[in-house]
């Protein structure tokens, strides 16, 4: 694939992403404080436990995308179809399962949340099952997405998801001053998937019209390979699901609902943030899937490193940056009639711990997708699984034991991850793919870690230096630390003959003259 359909996909993702990050920064505080702490907790649990019932498709949702990839790159439309088809006809089997699922978490709610207000309680019991239907057309969407990204129209991909988006956001402010409260919320995100998945529908026709999805069937070869990569896929999402979002379960169960808003608000952009990043892995995905089918190692090596140094150069700045001027920037961001400094100060401390736990996961960023593509997606599964585990465990110690607080369950996912993650999947990935680790981590890591080291002292000299106290002023800290950073990442993290291009490109290097 030609650098500018590399550059397109990136660009097309993060667009994307970065008009959702757009959107929930101006609509964030406007859900707290309209909706207050009790009932902006309990939206976000109902999200956590919507995202549980996403674990029922049993990892088919996964499969599905990989092996619309892996037939599309084989040419081989019977196949590929017949992948559309079964994953099609598992989904609508499954809505019923995930349907009772919603309903038992439902009635179950007020029991397992006992702070939650009695108001609350008949809403709860027929609004998670109304959310299941969510879950399905968000799976039914992604199988035509994944048939657009295959054929690398990443552009098209998200141009659905920007249109729903802009949709969403209108809808949701529009009921919200209309006083439909959290019956609204369920409303609106269950008909902007609707959207999505018609949209993604007609793409996909457009883009791939040898596509066939009907008749609905099963498909026993296809069943059996949906099933067989995606047991091991389900178990890693199960594993992924309780180390992203059981946090919130955790302090909902363990501390209060109120205190969810607290947590919430300061792991929001720390989580929005990383599926920022993740989106590198997402583009490079493909090729990478694709160069493997065809033999070609060294394009797979070549894509994975790429995709590492990509990650520590906007990752570093994205979570050094949040663990400096996060108390800052969450003070000017939230603070309102329902949000108080305090609480800010509380989410401050959550941001900066859930940052450490990204930054020391950068150089792992790409491995996991790699591994994937190599076919070794059970390993990637007890990874996740085992850390998942040592998290839990680890959060309600810090909490039950220590009485850390909100600290101590974010403390949790930063120390799992230290000591599961950050060493295994470079070396694993490394080992998988004929990679030197040693050379990997001198050439890569090492360069990360001096970058970082250096951008944190930067960070903090302009905290002491610039004031921070309005919006002017915070902008002036940010960009004063971006400046800076750009030389140290260019020079730390950039490989020479890409330096050499880009001078080439601002015509600060003659053309023919070294760099």
């Amino acid at each position: 694939m030609k650098a500018n359909v590399y550059a397109r996909n990136l660009a097309a993702n993060w667009l994307g992403h970065g008009a959702s990050m757009l959107v929930l920064f101006f609509l964030s505080p406007f859900l707290v404080n309209t909706l207050g702490d009790t009932q902006y907790g309990i939206w976000g649990l109902l999200n956590v436990l919507v995202g549980y019932l996403g674990i029922f498709d049993m990892g088919v949702r996964a499969s599905t995308g990989r092996y619309v990839v892996y037939y599309l790159g084989k040419r081989d439309n019977r196949r590929l179809n017949q992948t559309i088809q079964t994953g099609l006809t598992c989904y609508s089997a499954l809505a019923v399962l995930i349907a009772l699922a919603g309903a038992v978490m439902g009635w179950l709610f007020p029991d397992v949340f006992r702070r939650v207000p009695p108001e609350y309680v008949g809403m709860l019991r027929w609004v998670l099952p109304a959310m299941a239907l969510s879950v399905w057309l968000s799976a039914i969407s992604a199988v035509f997405s994944s048939v657009l990204t295959a054929h690398d129209r990443f552009d098209l991909a998200r141009g659905v998801d920007l249109g729903v988006l802009a949709i969403r956001t209108v809808a949701t402010v529009w009921v919200l001053k209309a006083g439909a409260g959290l019956v609204g919320l369920v409303i609106v995100w269950t008909g902007s998937n609707l959207l999505a998945a018609v949209g993604n529908a007609l793409f996909a026709r457009r883009v791939h019209p040898q596509m066939r999805w009907r008749p609905l069937r099963i498909v026993r070869g296809r069943l059996r390979e949906l099933v067989g990569f995606g047991a091991a896929a389900s178990v890693g999402k199960i594993a992924t699901q309780i180390i992203g979002q059981t946090d919130l379960i955790l302090v909902g169960m363990l501390i209060s609902v109120p205190m969810v808003t607290t947590y919430k608000v300061g792991a929001t952009l720390v989580y929005y943030s990383w599926t920022f990043l993740m989106q590198i892995g997402g583009t490079f995905f493909p090729p990478v899937q694709r160069s493997i089918c065809a033999g070609d190692l060294d394009s797979a090596r070549w894509l994975f490193v790429r995709q590492v140094r990509l990650s520590l150069i906007l990752g570093i700045a994205v979570y050094v940056g949040f663990w400096v001027f996060g108390g800052a920037f969450l003070q000017l961001w939230m603070v309102g009639e329902e949000f108080h400094a305090a609480q800010a100060n509380q989410a401050a401390g959550v941001m900066a711990i859930l940052s450490a736990s990204k930054l020391v996961f950068l150089c792992s960023i790409g491995a996991a997708p790699l591994l994937t593509a190599l076919g070794h997606v059970k390993f990637n599964a007890v990874v996740s699984i085992v850390e998942a585990v040592l998290n839990l465990a680890l959060s309600v110690f810090f909490v039950v034991q220590l009485g850390w607080g909100l600290a101590g369950v974010a403390a949790g996912t930063l120390t799992s991850r230290v000591l599961i993650r950050a060493g295994i999947l470079p070396w694993y990935a490394c080992r998988k793919a004929g990679m030197n680790l040693r050379r990997f981590l001198t050439d890569v890591g090492a360069w990360g870690l001096l970058v970082g080291g250096l951008f944190a002292i930067w960070c903090l000299l302009l905290r002491e230096v610039v004031p921070s106290g309005s919006w002017p002023w915070f902008s002036l800290q940010v960009l004063l630390a971006l400046a800076g950073y750009a030389p140290i990442a260019t020079w730390g993290l950039v490989p020479r003959h890409d330096r050499q291009r880009i001078w080439r490109k601002l015509h600060l290097v003659p053309v023919g003259q070294k760099g």
